[in-house]
């Protein structure tokens, strides 16, 4: 159970950096086309605005993914033995030591 949520957690941050270096590189690029004169600098700095905010949406929309993914585990539960069961109570105890020891 705690793999697969982690696994989920470096998909999620693994989609989040591809966006990120993606929108790098279209950054270098727009960068460029304003330096040839291709583009004016209003026109390089509105495809910026754009970029950051399609990357905002496209985080957003890991997120919801990631999200439904964990409600469907959760509603999963049900399925579980009594030996998952006790192996999952034992996580939850140890998580719990982890924050009050901070």
């Amino acid at each position: 159970m705690s793999n697969l949520s982690d696994d989920l957690k470096k998909a999620f941050l693994f989609g989040v950096g591809a966006i990120a270096k993606t929108s790098e590189k279209s950054k270098e690029l727009i960068n460029e086309l304003v330096e040839k004169g291709a583009l004016t600098v209003e026109q390089g700095k509105s495809l910026n605005e754009e970029l950051k905010h399609d990357l905002q949406e496209k985080i957003l929309e890991k997120e919801k993914e990631l999200n439904s993914e964990l409600i469907r585990q959760i509603k999963d539960m049900k399925n579980l033995s009594d030996d998952d069961i006790a192996v999952l109570k034992e996580k939850i105890a140890e998580v719990e030591k982890e924050r009050n020891e901070k």
